[in-house]
């Protein structure tokens, strides 16, 4: 049975004082596997995507920082 774990991640960050500006999850197919990708504001403290992959449920957890266009 899958576990909800939707809500953990999410927390740990906004427990960080960091702000979610946004937030998408998706899948390919009814019960499968999902993916979670949060717009912050702010760079993540030491600590958190650590935190955020020990977690049950959840896989693998990246970040990744966008060059502004010029």
């Amino acid at each position: 049975m899958p576990r909800n774990t939707g809500g953990i991640s999410p927390c740990s960050v906004g427990n960080s004082n960091v702000n979610i500006a946004s937030m998408q999850v998706g899948r390919k197919i009814v019960r499968g596997d999902a993916v979670m990708v949060l717009s912050i504001d702010d760079p993540l403290p030491d600590g958190i995507l650590t935190e955020i992959t020990k977690v049950p449920g959840i896989r693998d957890a990246y970040t990744v920082t966008l060059a502004e266009s010029t």
